[in-house]
């Protein structure tokens, strides 16, 4: 036996063990080919389990917003409701989802179930039910500040569930143990940019992020910056701007048009 049908038998093994699904789910195209080149099946892996975590204190919306936008991903590939738990004392302040902002991305609020709990091991307990529901898209879950509920037990519990029935699962966690080894399929950090500029759609230009795949159980770590198409709901690569002078510099608008003194 050569040594990549080793390695399939000891997986095979494995998963049997742990009681994960040896179904092979869709991958979920991300919008970029060389941001899907990133996973060894060309895109995100779906009834897995995924982690977000906050570049820096202040990226909480920034790591909601890449999450939403990831939520509509899923829903087009696996249309069905979304399962939203947070921490009840959270509420608009951080973590709550926001209708108009939902619907701005691409995801129908009408189609979200919103949970608030009152600690971490009831979100996790919430999620953990959410999944074995196999009419739902997907599942989220937005951790308490420094909450030590969730460890390699508790993510482990969570990727058997998504894998068992094929939905997926988001956990937005803080930066109490960035690099805590868990059962999370692959991890992101996601920090806030600047909008793209405003296009004639509307007064506000598309969403951008720095992000980083920082674990990949199926690929290769790397780092991007992208920004929300709503158009194609996918992700894109922000187009370079010009390097250019302005052309009041030059003391014209264009023909006939001069500089105002």
């Amino acid at each position: 036996m050569s040594s990549p049908q080793n390695i399939d038998a000891l997986r095979q093994r494995i998963a049997s063990r742990e009681c994960l699904s040896p179904i092979r789910r869709p991958v979920l195209s991300l919008g970029p080919d060389r941001l899907d080149a990133a996973f060894a099946d060309n895109g995100l892996s779906t009834g897995a389990l995924h982690e977000i975590v906050p570049t820096a204190s202040g990226d909480l919306a920034a790591g909601i917003g890449f999450g939403a936008c990831l939520l509509t991903r899923i829903a087009c590939l696996r249309p069905g409701f979304v399962l939203w738990a947070l921490p009840a004392d959270r509420g608009r302040r951080g973590g709550a989802a926001y209708p108009l902002g939902l619907t701005a991305l691409g995801l129908d609020p009408a189609h979200l179930i919103q949970v608030e709990a009152c600690k971490g091991t009831d979100i996790l307990w919430t999620l953990e039910e959410g999944l074995g529901h196999p009419a739902l898209s997907a599942v989220i879950g937005v951790l308490p500040e420094r909450d030590r509920s969730y460890d390699f037990t508790a993510s482990r519990r969570l990727a058997m569930r998504a894998a068992r029935q094929g939905v997926t699962a988001l956990i937005l966690r803080g930066k109490t143990h960035p690099a805590m080894s868990t059962a999370a399929e692959t991890r992101w950090s996601v920090g806030a940019m600047p909008n793209a500029p405003a296009q004639h759609a509307g007064p506000v230009g598309a969403p951008r992020w720095r992000i980083e795949l920082t674990k990949c159980r199926k690929g290769t770590p790397g780092q991007w910056e992208v920004e929300w198409d709503h158009e194609t709901l996918s992700f894109r690569f922000p187009a370079p701007l010009a390097d250019r002078a302005p052309a009041w510099a030059h003391g014209t608008y264009g023909s006939g048009w001069a500089k105002a003194s």
